[in-house]
């Protein structure tokens, strides 16, 4: 995991808590996985921050204080609230704020810019807590982001990996799954295991993962904390039906679970085709089934065989898809 540290050189204090945090010179080469933020009201920290999210990096952001409420009135008074809205910008942006004592964290509640905060007292200022430890709970927090959303920082070779696990573990036969596919690292099949949990299809991957006789590492995702969206519920499907899969898919939001679900049921030897069409004709969710289709042939790799209705890639397609790869963004 590489991490890049932001803040203001001329701020003597904040300048020594990245000294503590820092295990040695920091590579400021390619891309990095996490940028850390120090300090408020800097443009162009939050310009060069900005940047980064855009193309991929994860924000952990210190304020250091500078989101007290006194600190805003008066930024408010002698700036614009232009000024005000790019630093509200990066606070909502970041994964997490961490505050650096519990007056701090109680601020930053009340402010309400950003529902994700971790509390870390600085070394540089208390004796409450060593270096180390300090170091030690700020590596945990940035463990933690990169452990959340997955599926948006795996490889391609990870997410094939996981949808042929998906049809392993559908069918329980190695003879359906004829696609290719490599092994993978253990940092690869730990975010696929986190995933598979947050999906709520672990059950289906480690069924995948007996019939193509697959070991990955021990990893008790069980145990493994993430950042997830305030409105996250694990996906659950009620219905077993077709018809009523699809019903539930098109009152949203879109999850994997449904699509595992939706395979099962049209592989299921009861299923009636000539039935549900009509069914799902009365509801007018045919054009929507159709979607949901091409979705199924991406993300599980269903059969044509088990199609009842041609799939549509149009532009609604891609909007699922798209939704169906961010709904746990945060």
């Amino acid at each position: 995991m590489k991490t890049l540290h932001l803040f203001p050189e001329s701020d003597a204090l904040i300048a020594a808590h990245v000294a503590m945090l820092r295990d040695h010179e920091e590579d400021v080469s390619g891309q990095p996985d996490i940028v850390h933020v120090h300090g408020c009201w800097n443009y162009a920290i939050v310009r060069k921050a900005m940047r980064l999210h855009r193309e991929g990096a994860r924000i952990v952001m210190t304020p250091h204080g500078g989101l007290e409420p006194w600190i805003i009135k008066e930024h408010l008074a002698e700036k614009t609230s232009k000024t005000l809205l790019w630093q509200r910008r990066m606070v909502e942006c970041a994964y997490v704020l961490v505050a650096q004592g519990p007056m701090e964290t109680e601020a930053l509640k009340e402010l309400g810019w950003n529902p994700r905060i971790e509390t870390i007292r600085n070394a540089v200022v208390t004796n409450s807590i060593t270096p180390e430890a300090m170091k030690q709970h700020t590596e945990e927090v940035y463990r933690k982001v990169m452990d959340s959303n997955t599926i948006e920082i795996m490889t391609d070779d990870a997410r094939l990996l996981l949808k042929v696990l998906l049809k392993a573990g559908i069918t329980g036969d190695r003879r359906w799954v004829t696609n290719p596919f490599r092994n993978i690292d253990e940092s690869e099949w730990r975010k696929l295991l986190i995933y598979a949990d947050h999906e709520n299809v672990r059950t289906t991957i480690d069924r995948g993962l007996h019939v193509l006789n697959l070991r990955p590492p021990y990893i008790e995702t069980a145990h493994i904390k993430s950042y997830l969206p305030t409105d996250y519920r694990l996906p659950k499907v009620e219905n077993r039906r077709v018809e009523g899969i699809v019903t539930e898919m098109h009152h949203g939001p879109l999850t994997l679970r449904q699509l595992v679900e939706l395979d099962r049921a049209l592989r299921r030897d009861d299923a009636n085709d000539e039935q549900m069409m009509d069914i799902l004709t009365e509801k007018r969710l045919v054009k929507y089934f159709r979607h949901i289709l091409q979705l199924l042939c991406e993300q599980t790799l269903i059969d044509e065989g088990f199609l009842p209705a041609m799939p549509i890639d149009d532009k609604q397609t891609a909007r699922l898809r798209q939704q169906l790869k961010t709904h746990l963004r945060i």
